[in-house]
């Protein structure tokens, strides 16, 4: 009998465990909608990039600016993006 009733207690403690870590988002995601709306900001990001290198590229191919001038351009637009990112 006194058997049973420690089994009980570890039982128990392992389900009060379990229920905290699920709790804390530690056995799954609490927000289901995270994972999907990071995976879209992400896509986002790429995106303008892309956008950004074509409209240099198209500037530098029909010889409105130079090669150097494309790059600085890249790393203006960079800069730019990553702290539209950051917020």
């Amino acid at each position: 009998m006194d058997m049973i009733s420690k089994i009980r207690l570890v039982m128990a403690g392992m389900l009060i465990a379990v229920a905290i870590m699920f709790a804390q988002g530690v056995l799954g995601n609490t927000d289901p909608n995270e994972k999907l709306m990071k995976e879209q900001a992400e896509k986002q990001y790429e995106y303008l990039k892309k956008a950004k290198y074509f409209e240099i590229r198209a500037k530098l191919e029909a010889e409105e600016i130079t090669l150097e001038q494309a790059q600085a351009m890249w790393h203006k637009a960079m800069k730019k993006l990553n702290k539209k990112e950051a917020k």
